[in-house]
């Protein structure tokens, strides 16, 4: 059995019976288990992967091991009492106390003091030329802005607030839950809260979305996904709706889907 992270991120058993579904994260420290991901247990948590990430000690790309302690909260600083002003003094010859100490320094003679002949001013090749140097292409910074969809080509039953933090969804029937942005799988396995699954995509450095449903996962971990790919397959049971959650988080912090999901 291999227990040193063979897979970076964790491998999951994806399988058509639902297993055993991981619950919340409570306390201080959690112990790591086959198939969690540092993502899947910062979600779990309610807490940003990165700030777990550097409370462990933990570096890209984020590594873990199934019996490993983590710690969920920094440890409380300690802070160390300055030690003790000290009052010296020293007594002279005389008997008085010298309450300072005065230093004498030594100038050297006018004579002696050398002084560095000033750079030559350098004359750039414009002025001698008349003609200006090439203008470098600026380099463009902005990042192509990502496009996002509805995971579900359908309004959600439930929207954000009061108390949910994301959108819930009622399906009927046969259906294929997609990714609402281009990104990467960084956990596809065991759900959460009364799901079967979940699925969490990282879309940038701060932002990730989740998806919790009842069904067959269709993407592996480490996968990148475009907009709109599928996800997840979705079947209803016994004439019953199928229950799906969505949620973005922004470092660590759940965020209304429509601030970045327009209508249509």
């Amino acid at each position: 059995m291999c227990l040193a992270g063979c897979i970076p991120l964790g491998t999951p058993v994806v399988s058509e019976v639902s297993p055993a579904q991981a619950e919340a994260i409570n306390g201080d420290v959690f112990v790591v288990r086959k198939g969690d991901t540092l993502y899947s247990i910062a979600w779990r948590a309610g807490k940003d992967y990165k700030t777990l990430a550097q409370i462990n000690g933990i570096k890209t790309p984020f590594v873990i091991y199934p019996g490993q302690r983590l710690r969920l909260e920094a440890a409380p600083e300690t802070k160390v009492a300055p030690p003790p002003a000290s009052v010296q003094s020293s007594t002279g010859r005389s008997g008085s106390a010298k309450g300072t100490e005065t230093r004498t320094t030594t100038v050297a003679p006018a004579a002696q003091v050398k002084t560095k002949p000033k750079p030559k001013a350098q004359v750039s090749t414009a002025a001698v030329t008349g003609k200006k140097p090439p203008r470098q292409p600026a380099k463009s910074s902005k990042r192509t802005p990502l496009v996002w969809v509805r995971p579900i080509k359908q309004n959600p039953s439930v929207g954000f607030g009061n108390g949910s933090k994301g959108w819930d969804y009622q399906v009927r029937g046969k259906i294929r839950m997609r990714s609402a942005s281009a990104g990467q799988v960084v956990y596809a396995g065991n759900g959460i809260a009364g799901y079967e699954r979940l699925v969490i995509v990282k879309h940038s450095g701060n932002l990730l979305s989740a998806y919790s449903f009842n069904g067959r996962i269709l993407v592996n971990e480490q996968q990148l996904v475009r907009t709109g790919q599928s996800l997840a397959e979705l079947t209803s049971r016994n004439s019953n709706n199928q229950k799906v959650h969505f949620e973005l988080r922004r470092d660590g912090e759940p965020i209304n889907p429509k601030s970045l999901i327009k209508p249509g």
